[in-house]
């Protein structure tokens, strides 16, 4: 008799106005946008990336100079010809150098070398401006920056890290080979251990 009494109930209420509220349920109803081919997302971000890291190979990293000076040493020349070889061919992205960080600011009680230096930065800027520009660049001027890096460099712990992650690949094993840990979990030998 319960059951009777509550879908009755629901009779009525749906006779009388649930019609009427999905009608105005109806008026205002917007179906969900189309859904987007597989990898459409997917297939964006990685052309972002991909965009990234290519304007990353044109910065010029501090250490691609002379220690504290505006000579470009070995890998600098090289990777400024590598540059001028790149625009060349059309790809259209700024030249970045990359703010320098390891002067000694005057007056400072420690006097650490990580403070950074305008006039050397204007004058690294200078070399590469000038060697873009001997290297068929008409628009070296207005296209080499003083800037940080797109990516910032890994600072030496996290270098130190990698470092012993990359050997560790393949110098896991001691020379009595029994693993990076040894017979008793305590390192022995080359490669192995903490």
């Amino acid at each position: 008799m319960r059951k009777l009494l509550v879908l009755g109930l629901m009779a009525v209420v749906a006779t009388s106005g649930g019609c009427h509220y999905l009608h105005k349920v109806q008026a205002v109803y917007q179906p969900p946008p189309p859904v987007e081919p597989l990898g459409a997302k997917h297939d964006a971000i990685m052309r972002a990336q991909e965009a990234n890291a290519e304007a990353s190979d044109f910065v010029v990293h501090q250490h691609e100079f002379q220690y504290n000076d505006h000579v470009l040493n070995t890998a600098g020349e090289d990777h400024v010809k590598q540059i001028a070889y790149r625009l060349r061919q059309g790809q259209d992205f700024p030249v970045v150098i990359e703010r320098s960080t390891t002067s000694v600011r005057p007056g400072t009680r420690f006097r650490y070398p990580v403070h950074p230096n305008r006039e050397l930065d204007l004058k690294r800027r200078e070399v590469v401006v000038r060697a873009l520009t001997a290297m068929g660049i008409e628009d070296a001027e207005q296209r080499v920056v003083v800037a940080p890096a797109y990516v910032p460099g890994m600072k030496a712990t996290e270098d130190a890290a990698a470092y012993r992650r990359a050997i560790g690949r393949w110098g896991s094993r001691n020379f009595f080979g029994l693993g990076p840990f040894g017979p008793f979990g305590f390192g022995m030998g080359f490669g192995g251990g903490f």
